[in-house]
C-alpha cells in the first residue's frame, strides 16, 4: 500500500504528524484487508456442496413418489429408524426421523420441505449434527436419454468449534468435509438406490 502526499511548506513537524497517521491507518486497512480475505478463503472451505445421481428405468412420477412418501421411509429404507412426517400444508413439510449411523448411533434430524410434483423436493435441516452449522438440499428427477436422472443435492457449512472434539485432536478442516461428505452421501445413495429399485418395480 503506497501513498503520495505533501505538507504545505513541508514543515518537518507536519510531515511527520502525516507520516505517522498514513503508517498507523495503513496498517489498520491492510489487517482489515487481510482478516476479510482470509475469513473469505475458510468460507470456501468450510461451506461446500455436493451431489448424487442414479439412472432410472422408470418414471420420474414413481422416482418422486418413493422420495415424497417419507412418512414411509422407516418400513422402505434400512437406516431409518423412526419417522414423522406432516403436511397441514400441500406441498409443505415437515419431517423428523431418527437415522442409523455406520456405528450403530442413532441421530434424530428435522426438516422443512417445499415439494413440486414430480420434479424437485427441497428442504432445510433445523436440527443439525455438531459438525455442522447449515444444511440445506434438494432432490430433482428429470427424464434424460438415460432414464430419469435422480440426484440429491446437498449444501454444508461446516462448524469448526467441533471439529476436534468429535473427530480427535489434530483433525481439519478438511478431515470434518470428508467425514460429512461422506455421510451425507451414503445415505442419500441409498435412499436412492431404494427409490431406483421401487420405481423399476413399477414399470
Amino acid at each position: 500500500l503506497l501513498h503520495d502526499y505533501r505538507a504545505v511548506d513541508d514543515d518537518p513537524h507536519d510531515l511527520l504528524w502525516i507520516d505517522e497517521a498514513v503508517d498507523k491507518n495503513s496498517r489498520s486497512e491492510l489487517a482489515a484487508l487481510k482478516k476479510n480475505v482470509e475469513f473469505a478463503h475458510a468460507a470456501e472451505e468450510v461451506t461446500f456442496s455436493f451431489e448424487d445421481t442414479v439412472y432410472v428405468d422408470g418414471s420420474a412420477k414413481d422416482v418422486y413418489a418413493f422420495i415424497n412418501e417419507a412418512n414411509l421411509w422407516s418400513e422402505r429404507l434400512p437406516h431409518v429408524a423412526t419417522v414423522r412426517l406432516e403436511e397441514d400444508t400441500v406441498g409443505l413439510q415437515t419431517l423428523e426421523m431418527d437415522t442409523r449411523a455406520k456405528d450403530g448411533s442413532v441421530h434424530t434430524t428435522k426438516s422443512y420441505r417445499v415439494t413440486f410434483p414430480h420434479q424437485r423436493i427441497a428442504y432445510k435441516q433445523v436440527t443439525l449434527p455438531a459438525l455442522m452449522t447449515l444444511h440445506t438440499g434438494h432432490w430433482t428427477f428429470e427424464d434424460t436419454d438415460q432414464g430419469v436422472a435422480a440426484t440429491s443435492q446437498h449444501t454444508v457449512t461446516l462448524n469448526t468449534d467441533n471439529i476436534e472434539s468429535i473427530l480427535g485432536c489434530g483433525a481439519t478442516v478438511a478431515d470434518a468435509r470428508e467425514y460429512v461428505h461422506t455421510a451425507l452421501s451414503t445415505n442419500s445413495r441409498a435412499t436412492l438406490t431404494h427409490a431406483k429399485a421401487f420405481a423399476e418395480n413399477r414399470r
